[in-house]
Parts: structure tokens; C-alpha cells; sequence
């Protein structure tokens, strides 16, 4: 087989495996938010009582894809599955996250806040990062624990817009744009950014900002003064956020998870995890594997050079 043979056979494969991963994310919530029923996969104990252990892990995102590691409707399916179940009587989420999307992070905080207000306390246990939107997630906490050594913090919005126009100008691109109004066109990468755009860019951040300064004070319940003293997106430690009032003391996930089933009134439970349903996703050696495989390639083939622009509860270091 000739060389144009292997490259047609390698891209062919590609094509074969990125039709599958899609179909196995297809069998998760639908776009109309239909619920998705996930097994239960038992961590330890016994009994009726159950405490179900979440975890965030990854940036955090509405849909999961090549350059997002977390999908938050499926999380917010898992939410919703202990709130339905009468006999789970807490809920832990690990978090390990540098935080993403403002509006995915604000739609988890609301459902554990719903969660909250049915009596079913929530803890929260961070793992090596935490951070920015990964707090906002972790703020309306029972408790949070941390390891010292943890990263959290990154108490800001970000809003990135790339500037590609020296780039355009050495390859001789122009762009004929004609537009309805002024701002129509904001953010466009092949010009320098007006003062006026920025103002409006400006607002959107520090309206952000600002839900985020108060998610931390009522979460926390730690004085708006003193939030806007520590939230200038600097990233701390445990050993910090602890000094801080920002977690509540160091432990591991399993001590999150005994202080839940105390915090629940109970002396023993049923510790439980949700996992996806068996699909056909599995003769690929599971769905992670698959889409870790495939991010590779595709990244390796065509790296991605930008984004579109969204604010973001995002540590990026």
C-alpha cells in the first residue's frame, strides 16, 4: 500500500472512531433534558441510607469535546438523580478543576443550592485544583475540605479575544466588513480592539465579577468587604484558603464523606457512585479511552489555535 493508501486509511479509521464517540455522548441527555438514569456502583457499607460521591474533574463546560473535559448537564442529571431518590441523604463532590464557563459553573451552583433547600447536605472535597469556577461550584458547601498543598482561589472572570491582524497584514488577508451598528462586529480578531469595545467587554466581566464576589459571601459567609479583598484572581493554597475562611478544614475524600454521613445524622451508610450505563461504547475499552484516543489524533492533526470568545470562571496559568 502506497503512502496516499495509508493516509487515506489512517484518516478513514479517524472518521469511523469520531462517529462513534459521538454516538455514545448521544446517550446521555438529550437536548431536551430528558433525565438520564445512571447505575449505582458501590463504594463501601451497606444498608438503605445512602451517601453518593460526585466528582467535577476537568474544565468545566455545557458539552464536553476535544478542548472541554467536563460536561455539566450530565453532572446536573447526576443531581438531579439523588435529589429523586428518597434514601440518599447526602451528597460529596470531589472537585478537581481550574474552573470554565460562567454559565455552566452558575447552573451547577443553582442546582446544589436547590439541593441544599430539600434538606440533603452537600460537602465538598477538593482535589489538586479548585480554582475559580471550581470555587464558585464549591462556595454554597456544608463543609469544604482540602489538602494544604490544594490550588484554589482564581476569584475572578477572565475574557480572552485573540488579535490576529499583524498576522493578516503579512499575508495580505482583508476583510470587507458592512455592519448595522457600531458594536456589530465586536471583538473582531483582524483589528485593534476600540475603547468603546472595551467598555462594553468591561461590564460584561465585572457583572460577573460582581455574582461571583456574592456567591463567596453568602456561601462563605464571609463579609462582601473582605471578599473583594481577596478576590483579585490571585490563586492560594489550602494552607491560605484555610487562613482565609475560604474551606473549612484539610482532609482526604474520605473524610469528606464520613463527615457527610455525621452531618446526615447517621452512624453508618451506603457510600455510592454514578457511573453510565453499559453501552456499546465499551467495545472501544470504555468511552474515555476512546474519546483520549481521538483527542489525540485530532489534536496532533489539526491543534486547535483559538476558541470563541465567552467569559469564564477560569484559572489559567
Amino acid at each position: 500500500m502506497g503512502r496516499k493508501g495509508w493516509a487515506w486509511t489512517i484518516i478513514g479509521s479517524m472518521f469511523v472512531l469520531l462517529i462513534l464517540v459521538l454516538a455514545v455522548k448521544g446517550q446521555g441527555l438529550s437536548a431536551s433534558g430528558s433525565p438520564h438514569k445512571w447505575e449505582e456502583n458501590l463504594v463501601e457499607g451497606s444498608g438503605r441510607n445512602k451517601i453518593v460521591q460526585l466528582t467535577v474533574d476537568g474544565v468545566i463546560a455545557q458539552n464536553a469535546g476535544f478542548t472541554s473535559d467536563f460536561n455539566s448537564v450530565d453532572f446536573i442529571s447526576q443531581l438531579d438523580q439523588a435529589m429523586k431518590d428518597e434514601n440518599v441523604k447526602a451528597v460529596v463532590i470531589r472537585v478537581n478543576s481550574p474552573g470554565g464557563e460562567v454559565v455552566a459553573s452558575d447552573e451547577i451552583h443553582n442546582k446544589i443550592m436547590e439541593m441544599k433547600k430539600r434538606g440533603n447536605p452537600v460537602i465538598v472535597s477538593m482535589g489538586a485544583v479548585a480554582a475559580s469556577g471550581g470555587y464558585y461550584i464549591s462556595a454554597p458547601a456544608d463543609r469544604i475540605f482540602a489538602n494544604p498543598a490544594t490550588l484554589t482561589g482564581s476569584l475572578g472572570v477572565i475574557f480572552s479575544i485573540p488579535n490576529y491582524q499583524k498576522t493578516a497584514d503579512w499575508l495580505g488577508y482583508k476583510e470587507n466588513v458592512i455592519k448595522s451598528g457600531q458594536y456589530k462586529d465586536i471583538g473582531n480578531p483582524l483589528r485593534e480592539m476600540t475603547e468603546g469595545e472595551r467598555a462594553v467587554f468591561q461590564k460584561l466581566v465585572d457583572e460577573s465579577y460582581q455574582q461571583f464576589v456574592n456567591i463567596i459571601s453568602n456561601g462563605r459567609q464571609i463579609p462582601k468587604e473582605q471578599v473583594l479583598k481577596i478576590a483579585d484572581g490571585r490563586v492560594y493554597s489550602g494552607q491560605q484558603a484555610k487562613e482565609l475562611n475560604l474551606i473549612d478544614e484539610f482532609g482526604s475524600l474520605e473524610d469528606a464523606t464520613r463527615y457527610a454521613i455525621k452531618k446526615a445524622g447517621l452512624e453508618k451508610a451506603k457510600v455510592v457512585k454514578y457511573e453510565p450505563k453499559f453501552s456499546f461504547g465499551s467495545i472501544l475499552s470504555g468511552k474515555q479511552e476512546a474519546e483520549s484516543l481521538l483527542t489525540k489524533l485530532l489534536q496532533g492533526a489539526a491543534p486547535r489555535i483559538s476558541q470563541e470568545p465567552r467569559l469564564l470562571y477560569l484559572f489559567q496559568p
